[in-house]
């Protein structure tokens, strides 16, 4: 295993550790160029230096699509010690990351290849640890409860570990509820979360429909519960015809024209 090093970057750096917002995340990675040093001796800190600034770049780019604001991250490299066994390229590396268009954060992985001479070729993996700002359960909050914005706070987090994925603005998650039981301080995701129930079962419900522009509103029984986007029967009374509608707002449903004779 090899841990990110840097020579010549600031001290929290050189200890493995970006610590950026967008803006420096920008700079840190404009500034390798002007911070390479004389070509690596070996083969393997060729690698080392090209799978590094590599697999920065790729954490760079989905701290941009993710809209982070501000995290850490601590590359830790695994080389095969095949690589021993290999010359220095005379040419620049080529790196590919196989693997399809999902990003697997917890565990990244890169091809590199020597064109040169007989060339050669290595698969190197790189397990980040990046710690970012999500947010997590205040206090134990039992199944079915709904997420007010007191729930919740940010607490840095590595979210490398995170299987289900994580959270970082309070507004995604206020008015959901929860699907189970969350622990104190355990993150948030949205697979934990569901819609509010907006209408249960056998409640008189409004009726919205419209056709040509022009619109009616009758009452109904909802046959079933349903959440905001949700389709269930609801019976009309004026017609006590059963008719699909969707869940749009609390109590409140819409469908095809509906007739009301």
């Amino acid at each position: 295993m090899n841990l990110l090093h840097l020579p010549s970057l600031p001290p929290v750096i050189r200890k493995g550790f970006f610590r950026w917002n967008l803006a420096a995340a920008l700079l840190c990675l404009s500034t390798f160029p002007a911070l390479a040093q004389p070509s690596p001796s070996t083969a393997r800190k060729q690698v080392y230096a090209r799978v590094q600034q590599q697999a920065a770049d790729v954490i760079r780019q989905e701290a941009e699509r993710n809209r982070w604001q501000d995290y850490q991250a601590k590359l830790n490299l695994f080389i095969p010690a095949e690589i021993s066994q290999y010359a220095p390229c005379q040419t620049p590396l080529s790196v590919s990351a196989p693997g399809g268009e999902r990003l697997d954060l917890r565990r990244l992985r890169f091809d590199v290849r020597c064109e040169a001479g007989q060339g050669w070729e290595v698969a190197v993996t790189v397990k980040p640890d990046i710690y970012l700002q999500v947010l997590m359960a205040k206090e134990t909050l039992e199944r079915g409860h709904v997420l007010s914005a007191s729930d919740v706070t940010l607490r840095k987090f590595n979210i490398s570990t995170l299987r289900g994925g994580y959270v970082t603005r309070p507004d995604d998650v206020v008015g959901l509820t929860l699907k189970r039981r969350l622990r104190e301080l355990q993150p948030l995701s949205m697979s934990q979360l569901d819609s509010p129930v907006l209408v249960e079962r056998g409640q008189r419900v409004l009726m919205i429909a419209s056709q040509d522009g022009v619109e009616a509103r009758t009452m109904g029984i909802a046959s079933k519960k349903g959440r905001k986007g949700e389709m269930i029967k609801v019976k009309n009374e004026s017609s006590e015809r059963d008719v699909t509608a969707t869940v749009i707002d609390m109590g409140v449903v819409r469908t095809g024209y509906t007739s009301t004779r």
